[in-house]
C-alpha cells in the first residue's frame, strides 16, 4: 500500500473504516435484539404458565435474529424414569414429541411433521442423546455423514438434505435430559461461539420455564388432590353428623317410646289388678248377696284373664324376637280353619253389628306351623273388629299366588294416618285418638303378628284408603283399611 497513491491509500482507508462500522453497527443490532429477546422470553415466562405460549416466542425469537430456516422444541418421555440419570450409558426406551415448530406447519405443507416418535427411529435424535449433556453441532452435509450410519433412520424434521445445518441443544434439569432445542437452516452454516453462547442462554430459560410449569402442575395437582380430600372429609364428616344425628333422635324416640312403654305397661298391669283387689274385698263381705258375689267373681276372672293374655304377648313377643320358637309344621286346611273363626268372631261381634265374609277356594292348603298361624288370624281379625264402623262388614279374603297364599283382611272404619302407618307395627304404638275413642286394647297385637308372620317366613304390609268423605266436622272420613300378609305355602317354598 506504501507505493500507492496517497489519495488511493486514503480512499481504501476510509472504505475499510466504512466495512468495519457497519459490521459493529450490526453486531450491536443483534446484540440489543438479542436481549430484546431474552426480556420478553422472561417477562412471558413470569406471567404465562402456557408452555406453548413460552416455546412461540423463543423460537420466533431466534428465527428472526439468527436468520435460520426453522427451530422447534423436542420432549423426551422416558418409558421408565428412572433410566432419565442414565442416558450415557445405554440409550433408554424414550418416547419424542415434537411440541412446538417454528415456523408453524399447516396442513398445505406437503408432509406434516410426526407428533411424537420413538428414539430408536431417528439417528439423529440418539446421538445427540449419547452427547447429552453436550450439544450436537451439524455445519454441513459431511458433518451429518460423519454422525449417520450408511442405513440410519432419520425422522423428516432432521432431514439433512432439507437442513444442511443443524444445533441441537439439551434441555436439562440437575443432569436430567428433559428434551432438546433444535436450530436448522437449509444452508450450510458455521455456528459461532457467540451465537451458541446466545442460544444456551435461551436453552436455559426454556429449561426454567418447563420445570416452572411441570412443578406449579404437580402442585396444583396437589392442591386439588388435598382438596378433593378435603372436600370428600367434610362430606364424609357431614354424613357422619347426619348419620350421629338421626341415630340421636332415634335414640331420643327409642327414649320416648321406652317411657310410653313403661307407661302402658303399668297401666295395664295395674288395671287389673286394682279391679281384682276391689273384686277380692267385696267378695269378703258377709252380707254380699249370690247376684254380687257372681258379677264380681265374673270381674276377677275377666281381669285375670286380661292379665294373662298381657303376659303371654309379652313373652310370646319375646320369645319370637330372640328366635327361640320352634316350628311345629303342620298341613292346614284354609277353609275348614276360616270356618272356625267366622262362628266365634261373629258371635263375638254381634253386639257391634259386625259381620265377617270370608272370600276363598276349597281344596287350599297350608303346610305351616298351625299354632302361630292361628294367632296372626286371630290377631287381624280381632284388630279388625275393634277399629271397624258399627253395623258394617269385616272382609278376609284369601288366595293363592304363586307359590304363597295372601290373606289379607279389610275393615270400614276411621283407618290409619301416613303419619302413623310407618309405626303400626311397633309395641305399644297405637294410633292418635285411639284413647279418645275408648278403645280397649294395650298395642301389642299388631307387632305380635309382625313377630309371627316373620317366624313363618312371611311378610305383612298394610294400607289405609279414604272411601267417603266426613258429612260434617264431628266426622272422620271413612277409610277402608286393608291388611295383606304373604305365607310360603310350605318350609321349602320360604327358603327357596
Amino acid at each position: 500500500m506504501g507505493n500507492c497513491d496517497p489519495i488511493l491509500e486514503s480512499i481504501f482507508s476510509a472504505s475499510s473504516v466504512l466495512h468495519d462500522a457497519d459490521y459493529w453497527k450490526a453486531q450491536y443490532e443483534r446484540q440489543v435484539a438479542g436481549q430484546v429477546l431474552t426480556k420478553a422470553l422472561t417477562n412471558e415466562i413470569r406471567k404465562s404458565s402456557d408452555l406453548s405460549v413460552i416455546y412461540q416466542t423463543a423460537l420466533q425469537g431466534m428465527t428472526d435474529l439468527l436468520g435460520i430456516s426453522q427451530a422447534m422444541i423436542l420432549r423426551l418421555r422416558f418409558w421408565d424414569p428412572r433410566q432419565m440419570l442414565r442416558v450415557a450409558d445405554r440409550l433408554p426406551k424414550t418416547r419424542v414429541l415434537v411440541e412446538s415448530v417454528w415456523p408453524i406447519l399447516t396442513s398445505a405443507e406437503p408432509a406434516l411433521p410426526p407428533q411424537s416418535y420413538w428414539i430408536s427411529e431417528c439417528q439423529v435424535t440418539q446421538a445427540a442423546m449419547k452427547g447429552f449433556p453436550g450439544l450436537l453441532n451439524v455445519s454441513t452435509l459431511n458433518d451429518f455423514e460423519m454422525i449417520l450410519e450408511s442405513s440410519a433412520a432419520v425422522v423428516d424434521l432432521l432431514n439433512s438434505q432439507a437442513h444442511p445445518a443443524l444445533l441441537m441443544l439439551p434441555l436439562e434439569n440437575k443432569s436430567k435430559p428433559l428434551g432438546f432445542l433444535v436450530l436448522q437452516h437449509d444452508q450450510p452454516r458455521r455456528w459461532t461461539t457467540s451465537e451458541i453462547d446466545f442460544i444456551e442462554l435461551i436453552a436455559g430459560q426454556i429449561s426454567s420455564a418447563i420445570i416452572q410449569t411441570e412443578t406449579l402442575r404437580q402442585v396444583e395437582s396437589i392442591v386439588e388432590d388435598r382438596t378433593a380430600q378435603l372436600q370428600h372429609s367434610v362430606d364424609l364428616q357431614g354424613k357422619l353428623y347426619e348419620l350421629n344425628r338421626k341415630q340421636i333422635e332415634r335414640l331420643r324416640e327409642m327414649n320416648k317410646r321406652m317411657d310410653e312403654f313403661l307407661s302402658t305397661l303399668s297401666h295395664e298391669l295395674r288395671t287389673p289388678l286394682t279391679s281384682m283387689m276391689l273384686a277380692i274385698r267385696m267378695l269378703r263381705e258377709a252380707t254380699l248377696s249370690p247376684e254380687r258375689r257372681s258379677q264380681y267373681l265374673n270381674i276377677l276372672e275377666q281381669q285375670c284373664a286380661q292379665e294373662a293374655s298381657l303376659i303371654n304377648d309379652l313373652l310370646a313377643l319375646q320369645e319370637l324376637e330372640t328366635k327361640q320358637v320352634a316350628m311345629q309344621v303342620q298341613v292346614v286346611d284354609i277353609a275348614h280353619l276360616t270356618q272356625e273363626l267366622k262362628l266365634g268372631f261373629e258371635q263375638r261381634w254381634s253386639g257391634k253389628g259386625l259381620s265377617l265374609d270370608i272370600e276363598t277356594v276349597p281344596g287350599i292348603t297350608l303346610s305351616t306351623d298351625v299354632g302361630s298361624l292361628n294367632r296372626v288370624l286371630l290377631e287381624l281379625l280381632t284388630n279388625a273388629g275393634k277399629y271397624g264402623d258399627a253395623n258394617t262388614q269385616i272382609t278376609m279374603t284369601l288366595k293363592k299366588i304363586g307359590k304363597q297364599l295372601e290373606i289379607a283382611v279389610s275393615n270400614l272404619g276411621a283407618g290409619i294416618t301416613a303419619a302413623e302407618m310407618p309405626y303400626i307395627f311397633e309395641k305399644f304404638r297405637r294410633g292418635q285418638g285411639i284413647t279418645d275413642s275408648v278403645v280397649p286394647g294395650t298395642g301389642l297385637g299388631l307387632a305380635l303378628v309382625k313377630s309371627l308372620v316373620l317366624h313363618l317366613g312371611g311378610t305383612i304390609t298394610a294400607e289405609s284408603k279414604i272411601v267417603a268423605e266426613k258429612q260434617n266436622d264431628d266426622d272422620a272420613p271413612s277409610h277402608i283399611t286393608t291388611f295383606k300378609v304373604l305365607l310360603p305355602r310350605s318350609p321349602d317354598m320360604a327358603k327357596g
